[in-house]
Formats: C-alpha cells, sequence, structure tokens
C-alpha cells in the first residue's frame, strides 16, 4: 500500500475518525451474527454497469477472490489497482476517481 504524508493525514481524516467513533461493542455484535438472507450472486446475473475495484495490497480481502464474480456481472470493469491495499480511493485517488467516474457515465447512460 502507498504510504505518504498524503495518505497518513487523508487516513487521519477520512477513516480513522470514522473508527474512533464506532461502537466496537455493537459492532462486535453484528459481525458475530449477520448472515445474509440471499446469495448476491445466487440469482440471475446482474446486467447493468459494474465496477469491481481491488487492492493488489489489500490485507483484508484477496484480489484475486474478486475475480471469481465476473462471471455474475457481465457487464463489469474490473481492475487490480497495485500499490494500493483497501483504502484504494486514498492510495491511488487518480485512477480510483477516474474509474468510478466511468462507471457512473455508463450508468447514466443507461438512465
Amino acid at each position: 500500500m502507498l504510504q505518504s504524508p498524503e495518505t497518513a493525514r487523508r487516513f487521519r481524516e477520512e477513516i480513522l475518525v470514522g473508527l474512533d467513533a464506532a461502537n466496537t461493542e455493537a459492532l462486535a455484535r453484528i459481525r458475530n451474527n449477520w448472515r445474509l438472507s440471499e446469495h448476491p450472486e445466487g440469482n440471475e446475473p446482474f446486467a447493468r454497469p459494474t465496477l469491481i475495484l481491488t487492492g493488489r495490497q489489500d490485507e483484508f480481502f484477496g484480489y484475486l477472490d474478486q475475480f471469481a464474480l465476473l462471471a455474475h456481472y457481465p457487464r463489469a470493469s474490473f481492475a487490480v489497482l497495485d500499490v494500493a491495499g483497501h483504502n484504494l480511493q486514498i492510495e491511488q485517488p487518480h485512477l480510483f476517481n477516474t474509474l468510478m467516474l466511468e462507471w457512473l457515465d455508463r450508468v447514466e447512460a443507461e438512465s
């Protein structure tokens, strides 16, 4: 993951502030008890514009695991951002923003 004064500042201001304010007891209860009523990829393929972004250095979720989702999302763009962990929007902001704007353009074109 990219470490710089700017990523540290953004992490403190955008991520850490939320983590500090979180009710950790409530989050632990949710984490221990949540279950999906339906598997998101268990129904018909999702045929609308989709964007799947992963960070190659993400220590929480494996980027290769997300590749398996592509069969269910035939209109998906899939990108693995190098030099990025779990906070893609902070670690690779220009690439993240470019990909998000392109996805939003595709969504808007369908409206």
